[in-house]
């Protein structure tokens, strides 16, 4: 145990709680504590014998009746979208695209992604998300991208700023009648200015910037190996939309004749710094392609849902070897946040397999955590000494979550968790419910009033609808 006297910086030390470590040599700790100094976490323990080592020189925070988790990565999201929250609904992916997102994305601005940035990001808090990988598509260009990168950090999360890059327009880009505003750069240019964006803004911070090549159907494929070989220059990581949908794997195969984790086997572009947001759709030798190389999946099952896109293949890609994480990907496409995204994928993989032995409540926080920090290539993800002090604490002792007989069960299944404190990186950027850095009624305010103005200037003011009739309604029988 390190003591606190030789520590650079002060030690705090929260105590009380019951912590779901993460670790697998002491995975619940009752009644525990965490030292914290600088960035870092000093140790993890049971509160009588930190509260020895560390009480006289600590600030000690008490946590008790505390339910204390490591911080939730969200590998998978779209802040700007909430700017077109509720709308769309109803529409699968391509048409989702073609008629609500795209165009909504060709007219927001940055006073648009900054407003709601704060917001997005202030809410992703809220829900117990410490870091975010977010696919900022609208506008990219290098000023806007840092302006972002500045903002999430300013918020207090830790995470990425994924610059979203179409390049020029091409044949799967006509077939999936994706906008044509979004597809305005050369695949030289989009380079370029993504490395703008990595000097201006270098990596190894609390927030990245990494490219993300939006969708193999519709990139130029010179511009998606001219990413990879970017992020394993920087030695960064890189994302790209792959396998979300049916429909997207038949454009791809009748363009190149390959599948697509096939051809990007081929390419020598799958590796661990890789990650493909969804994947629903791969076959079992794109699954072995996928595993045998280390490829990041970021599982989203809450959209996957509502665009009623397909299921992930949980237990083969893990059988495998990639990793799978989770992701919200987003207000727009259903979700609120990374424990609704546990809970969906823990009942998903339930129904798919018709086996209620088919995943577990550990397994999806594994997921949420440790599977998460492997994703973001930063050391969180499990409350253990010498990580990064990202944590969460919740208060589960109110009526709804009670009795608690098995605390990682009861987390997984609580939809919307009581997130009372938020530590990142060693600051607490939640306290007692709010945030210790922004307004909530202005930051609030501030992106409901850019949301309307963005629908008036896309034109998408008939989407917004106060009440839709119900497709088939059960009362017509009364």
């Amino acid at each position: 145990m390190t003591d606190p006297t030789q520590t650079p910086d002060p030690v705090t030390l929260y105590e009380g709680a019951d912590l779901l470590t993460l670790d697998p040599a002491q995975p619940l700790i009752r009644k525990g504590a965490i030292a914290v100094s600088g960035t870092h976490i000093l140790a993890v323990g049971p509160q009588a014998e930190l509260a020895k080592a560390y009480g006289d020189h600590a600030q000690r925070v008490d946590w008790s009746g505390r339910l204390v988790l490591p911080g939730l990565v969200d590998g998978h999201s779209h802040l700007f979208q909430s700017l077109g929250r509720t709308l769309g609904d109803g529409l699968s992916l391509l048409p989702w695209l073609e008629r609500f997102m795209l165009p909504l994305a060709a007219h927001v601005t940055r006073d648009d992604a900054i407003a709601i940035y704060r917001l997005a990001g202030l809410s992703a808090l809220m829900l117990g998300t410490t870091a975010v990988i977010d696919n900022h598509y609208a506008p990219v260009d290098p000023e806007t991208i840092v302006a972002l990168a500045h903002e999430m950090a300013g918020v207090g999360l830790r995470g990425v700023v994924a610059r979203g890059i179409f390049g020029p327009m091409v044949e799967g880009g006509r077939r999936m009648n994706c906008d044509p505003r979004l597809f305005r750069y050369s695949v030289a240019e989009e380079i370029a200015l993504t490395r703008a964006c990595l000097t201006e803004h270098p990596p190894g911070g609390l927030v990245e910037i990494w490219p993300m090549p939006e969708n193999v159907v519709y990139l130029d494929p010179d511009l998606m190996i001219a990413c990879a070989e970017l992020a394993t220059e920087q030695d960064i990581g890189w994302q790209i939309h792959c396998s979300e949908s049916k429909f997207e794997v038949e454009i791809f195969e009748s363009l190149y004749s390959l599948r697509p984790a096939i051809w990007m086997q081929a390419q020598g572009i799958l590796s661990d710094r890789t990650s493909l947001a969804h994947g629903i759709w791969f076959d079992d030798a794109e699954i072995e392609a996928l595993g045998a190389t280390g490829t990041q999946i970021v599982h989203n099952p809450v959209c996957n849902q509502y665009l009623a896109s397909g299921i992930l293949k949980l237990e083969p890609l893990l059988a495998a070897g990639a990793n799978v994480s989770l992701g919200s990907d987003g207000m727009a496409v259903g979700g609120s946040g990374m424990f609704e995204a546990m809970k969906a994928g823990f009942l998903l993989q339930r129904l798919r397999e018709l086996n209620p032995l088919a995943t577990s409540a550990e397994l999806m926080l594994e997921m949420a955590t440790l599977r998460g920090a492997k994703l973001l290539r930063r050391d969180v993800g499990q409350l253990q000494a010498g990580r990064l002090a990202d944590f969460v604490a919740l208060d589960m002792r109110g009526a709804v979550h009670q009795p608690m007989t098995r605390p990682a069960m009861a987390v997984v299944m609580a939809g919307l968790p009581p997130i009372t404190d938020v530590v990142i990186n060693g600051d607490v950027v939640i306290s007692a419910g709010r945030s210790t850095r922004l307004d909530h009624d202005k930051v609030i305010a501030d992106g409901v009033q850019a949301a309307s103005d963005l629908i008036d200037r896309a034109g998408l003011r008939d989407l917004v609808r106060d009440w839709i009739a119900p497709v088939r309604s059960v009362c017509a029988n009364f």
